[in-house]
Formats: C-alpha cells, structure tokens, sequence
C-alpha cells in the first residue's frame, strides 16, 4: 500500500528515483495479485521520464484548466448532498483528519495536498497496516474511505490518461483494492 502511495504521488525527480529501488518488489506484488494474468507488472519509469510523468500528473490530477481526474475523496463521494458533490473539502477531509490524529499522525504543514489526496490515504493506510493495534484503523480507512470512492478514480484515469504509467497504476490499484478487501474478508 506505501508502494501504491509513492506512485500516486507527484513523480518529481527524487520521487521517481526511489521507485527504482522498489521495481522488483513492485513486479512480484503486480503477479500476485493481479486480476488478469496474461497482463505484465506495471512498467516503473526511470528518471528520464520524468518530465513526460509530470506533464500527465499535472494535466490529468492539478490543471491549469479542467481537471480530468482530481485526486480527492471529496470530489468523487456520491454518498453527500447533491449541492457539495464533485467539491473539495467535504465531510470525508475532517472524518480523515481525525482518523490521522487518532494514529498520531498530521499534516505536514509544507505539504500542499489536502488529508484526501489519494497518496496521503495510502499512506495513512499502509501506516496503520504497520502495527497490529492499528489494523482495525486501517480496515476503517479502507471501508470508509478507499472503497467508497477509488474504484471511479481510477476507471476515470483508465479512460482520461494519455501515458501508460497511469492507465497501468489505475490498473493496478483496482487489483489492489481486491487484494486487500480479500485480506480483510479472511479476517472477519
């Protein structure tokens, strides 16, 4: 799941330089659980890339301009009132707020992402998965929040993307998503 944050991240040069360190990780993870079998691990890009990521990160996720795909909860929720659909800073920010403080965790405050920035609920997520006592933290982040919302972004990033890095990731991330709400059923 960090693995997963890291790449919905902004692919800046430091960002993407530390994704080659997880590229086999990354491979052996993608075959395990992918849903298609025939289909190859996602292709983690090199350093030359960066600026062709960039471009796409910023076109598909910040604009300028109509953005595509807005990495936030609050923007692809359906469960709230109809006049703060598709808005930021929806109900779902101060719910996750709380769950992070309830880890012991806060926004940094150099950081330019809202709590409900996809890469920041990954994050959480796989840091609550880190100690046994927080488990039931992350089951919550994951039932409330991830599942209730990610399957759309990412069907919008399949169908909006220009690059193959993201259509690939948005792949990627629905199969996760089933690994992990299997993870959680077998713990029931």
């Amino acid at each position: 799941v960090d693995l997963l944050s890291h790449f919905w991240s902004r692919p800046v040069t430091d960002e993407v330089a530390s994704w080659a360190e997880v590229r086999d990780l990354e491979a052996a993870t993608d075959r395990r659980i992918s849903s298609d079998p025939l289909r190859e691990p996602v292709r983690v890009p090199g350093l030359e890339e960066v600026p062709r990521l960039l471009d796409e990160y910023e076109r598909l996720f910040v604009g300028p301009g109509q953005v595509p795909c807005p990495p936030y909860e609050s923007f692809w929720r359906e469960d709230v009132p109809v006049d703060i659909r598709r808005t930021l800073m929806g109900p779902c920010t101060a719910e996750l707020k709380e769950i992070y403080s309830d880890l012991g965790l806060q926004m940094s405050s150099q950081s330019v992402e809202l709590p409900d920035h996809i890469a920041i609920e990954l994050e959480a997520m796989a840091y609550a998965l880190s100690f046994e006592e927080t488990a039931p933290v992350a089951r919550r982040i994951f039932e409330e929040h991830l599942a209730r919302w990610l399957p759309r972004l990412c069907r919008a990033v399949a169908h909006e993307v220009e690059e193959g890095f993201y259509r690939d990731l948005a792949v990627l991330t629905l199969d996760w998503l089933a690994a992990i709400k299997g993870c959680f059923a077998v713990a029931d």
